[in-house]
């Protein structure tokens, strides 16, 4: 239990330096990859609970480093959040958060605030899907 909410905090954390800064620090990752870990063992699941739970995130990590489309940063924090939630949440996390920020983008474009390579941070709709995949 408290180390879901010491992840929940290092995502908030973590969101807002992506929104402000656009960027979130290597310490920031080394720490939530530590928080993940620790709520994975927390919840007994195994180690192979953990890698599969981690692979969306190496995926995006994969696509971030082929494309330039995606931020590295994303990639490692939703490698980490699938850790602490396991396998099949880690999907459905990141295709929430993929939903989530389509959504604000179709608006954002309706509105005309923003054109087609508008970048947006991905971590605050990651974190929305966090809560309610984590059921925090």
């Amino acid at each position: 239990m408290w180390s879901m909410l010491f992840v929940t905090g290092w995502l908030l954390a973590a969101g807002i330096m992506d929104v402000r800064a656009r960027r979130v620090p290597v310490w920031m990752l080394v720490l939530g990859g530590g928080l993940a870990m620790w709520a994975a063992l927390s919840r007994q699941s195994g180690y192979l609970e953990m890698l599969k739970g981690a692979l969306p995130g190496v995926l995006l990590l994969l696509t971030a480093l082929a494309t330039k489309k995606a931020g590295y940063g994303d990639g490692i924090v939703l490698a980490c959040l699938g850790m602490a939630l396991g396998g099949d949440r880690s999907l459905l996390l990141f295709g929430l958060g993929l939903f989530l920020i389509s959504l604000c983008a179709m608006a954002l474009l309706a509105l005309r605030r923003a054109r087609r390579d508008t970048g947006l941070p991905f971590l605050p709709f990651l974190a929305a899907a966090w809560f309610l995949v984590a059921g925090l």
